[in-house]
């Protein structure tokens, strides 16, 4: 009989009778570690978490066919060979499931440091030679530090083994600048990656909106750099937001963007003065008033969650449907089912 299998306590399918978990899943679009298929190279492996499992063959050094969970070998069952005999739950380390990457922990280098303004550092980190780590424009990486594991947007499209990350560190922020003096006292540092769902792969044949705070522009420079390498066709508007215009970073790439993009246009706004050049008010206003077609693009918002979510009810306000707005901030910080069904 078909048995239900469990994934890293997030996934679930069913195995057909007779089938290995490792055919299942791949079946099924799940990226398991494996080559051999024959229960040789043990790259399958994995931890039986519960349920039990029968090998195609008995295993060479308990001599028995089935393992339980909690039993010896239960750490290292081979799912190339392992198939369920009852309802199980493994745990698979890189696994994938169908659309998303490998989370990898790797020990960077540290190889740049420089001011982008008077409150925000750029830090350029190297990943380590000889295994590809791959992530989406839009996704953020964790700094795994002596005193706690810190998120950070990563600014720059995919490709290449260099990362670079935005930090704003102003007198207010003591755990920002308590994370630059580590930063510089170090030559290496772990990080885990790539986490995040609101990200730009192969974008969708519409428009697409960016409306971000602060360093919620480094997400933003990430994707507009990938649809940059994907000769992306369709409008593309930038909206970015600061209290003066000090607060604003690398000035010069809305204008390089508006020649590598066939429809890119960038409004900058400011709360705290009026400017020329710049919109006055928040940012989210300035998207609003040139807003003509709220069904038409997909809107990315970077910021903190309080800026994200006070974005959202002002799109679902004017009549953009929820399903169009995207914030890595609705995963983490998510509201009230209420507040966030508007």
């Amino acid at each position: 009989m078909p048995h239900r299998l469990t994934i890293n306590g997030r996934h679930s399918l069913i195995c057909a009778p007779d089938t290995t978990i490792l055919q299942t899943a791949r079946e099924a679009g799940f990226g398991f570690p494996h080559a051999c298929r024959n229960g040789v190279c043990e790259r399958c492996q994995g931890t039986l978490v519960a349920g039990a499992v029968r090998y195609l063959r008995p295993d060479p050094l308990t001599g028995s066919s089935v393992i339980h969970a909690g039993q010896t070998r239960a750490d290292r069952v081979l799912y190339c060979v392992a198939i369920p005999i009852s309802d199980c739950e493994i745990d698979v380390p890189e696994i994938t499931a169908p659309g998303e990457l490998p989370v990898h922990r790797a020990t960077c280098q540290i190889i740049g440091q420089d001011a982008l303004n008077h409150d925000v550092s750029r830090i350029w980190l190297r990943l380590p030679a000889g295994k590809a780590i791959r992530w989406h424009a839009g996704q953020y990486l964790s700094l795994e530090l002596e005193h706690g594991s810190y998120p950070f947007s990563i600014a720059n499209a995919p490709g290449g083994r260099d990362i670079e990350l935005h930090v704003r560190h102003g007198e207010e922020n003591d755990t920002a600048r308590r994370i630059m003096a580590e930063l510089g006292e170090r030559g290496t540092v772990a990080v885990t990656l790539p986490a995040g769902g609101r990200f730009i792969d192969q974008p969708p044949a519409r428009p697409i909106w960016f409306i971000c705070g602060s360093t919620g522009f480094a997400p933003v420079k990430a994707m507009i750099e990938r649809l940059i390498e994907l000769g992306h066709p369709h409008p593309v508007r930038l909206f970015w937001g600061a209290r003066v215009e000090a607060d604003l970073y690398l000035p010069e790439l809305p204008g390089q963007w508006q020649h590598q993009l066939p429809d890119f246009h960038a409004v900058t706004a400011l709360s705290d003065i009026s400017r020329p050049g710049h919109a006055h008010g928040l940012v989210h206003e300035a998207a609003l008033e040139a807003l003509a077609e709220p069904h038409a693009p997909l809107f990315y918002i970077g910021g903190s969650p309080a800026m994200a979510w006070a974005v959202f009810d002002a799109l679902r306000d004017e009549g953009v449907p929820a399903e169009n707005i995207h914030s890595d901030a609705f995963d983490y910080a998510p509201r009230e089912a209420p507040d966030a069904g508007r």
